[in-house]
């Protein structure tokens, strides 16, 4: 009996000691994985880094979106979390995580070689609309020939590492949404208008998209894409409100607020111009700001030296 007794002491604590590493494990923030149940200060990574972007792009953060969770942002998410009604604690937990729009385990698969990722070897019309965009946005200056060889994985590093995604040189999840490229679409056609009202659902982009439809519809490509641009070099300078939104309903800013034009739908082109611009593509050579000289009688404006003309824009800063 007492042979049994000792057993069953063993067996309690073998259990009991298995229970305390489990509830351990589920306690434990696992940084830079992405795969967290919580993001908090020393955490790093893609969410890490979308976290700040969405406090910054809403007003509460003005700092570096670097994927690094420091005091700066964890006071920024206080911030938003009171705003919230949410206990400020300044960790982006599962109720935080939720009203930022963020998915705390959307980064566990995001930077691995997946199936589904390009990476070098890969071939096909995937790899030529990623070739094209990484040339419209100057970070490769290669053939676009559908072949993922060196030169497009290194643009793709240079992408990754501008964009606070982890820079292995492949196209996976992450790195594909901040692209705007479908990994699971078919055929050559770019699908990254769908794309980015689906993936991002952000209130940046179709706020952004809204603008560049309201002021741009009918302006060559490059042109909406320049537009687009100028609201967020506008939010990059010290002259004007540091978040998307704070740009555009700025008083006196843009008379599409004033008229109402604002809220119009904006079409697939406009989502895919606002996606490009955002993805830092900026076709107006950081211009703050633009006008079409048949519609302003604004000296502010006229006095502007140019910088460059698309369509009926003329760029300036």
């Amino acid at each position: 009996m007492k042979l049994l007794s000792r057993d069953r002491d063993k067996i309690i604590a073998v259990i009991a000691a298995t229970l305390l590493i489990c509830v351990f494990i589920v306690a434990v923030v696992r940084d830079g994985s992405g795969d967290a149940v919580s993001l908090r200060p020393g955490s790093r990574g893609n969410v890490v880094y979308e976290v700040q972007r969405r406090l910054r792009d809403w007003g509460y953060y003005g700092y570096a979106v670097d994927g690094v969770f420091g005091t700066q942002t964890m006071y920024a998410v206080q911030t938003f979390q009171i705003r919230h009604g949410l206990t400020p604690d300044g960790v982006v937990g599962p109720a935080t995580a939720a009203k930022l729009g963020v998915n705390l385990y959307f980064a566990a698969t995001a930077g691995s070689a997946a199936t589904g990722s390009l990476k070098p070897g890969s071939r096909g019309a995937k790899v030529s609309e990623v070739q094209q965009k990484l040339r419209d946005w100057g970070y490769y200056k290669g053939a676009v020939d559908g072949i993922y060889g060196k030169q497009t994985m290194y643009a793709v590093q240079d992408f990754q590492t501008k964009h606070g995604l982890s820079p292995d040189g492949i196209v996976g999840p992450a790195t594909a949404a901040k692209l705007g490229v479908n990994l699971t679409g078919t055929g050559g056609a770019a699908t990254s208008d769908g794309g980015a009202s689906a993936s991002t659902g952000s209130t940046n982009v179709h706020l952004l998209a809204r603008l560049v439809y309201a002021e741009a519809r009918g302006e060559p490509y490059t042109g909406q894409v320049a537009v687009a641009s100028v609201v967020l070099n506008r939010m990059d300078s010290a002259l004007f409100p540091n978040s998307i939104a704070g740009v555009i309903y700025q008083p006196g800013a843009f008379s599409v607020v004033a008229d109402g034009q604002i809220n119009l739908a904006p079409d697939a082109t406009a989502v895919r111009a606002a996606r490009d611009a955002l993805n830092g593509w900026d076709p107006s050579n950081g211009s703050l700001y633009y006008y079409n000289p048949a519609r302003t009688t604004n000296s502010f404006m006229l006095s502007k030296p140019v910088l460059l003309v698309i369509g009926e824009h003329r760029f300036c800063r």
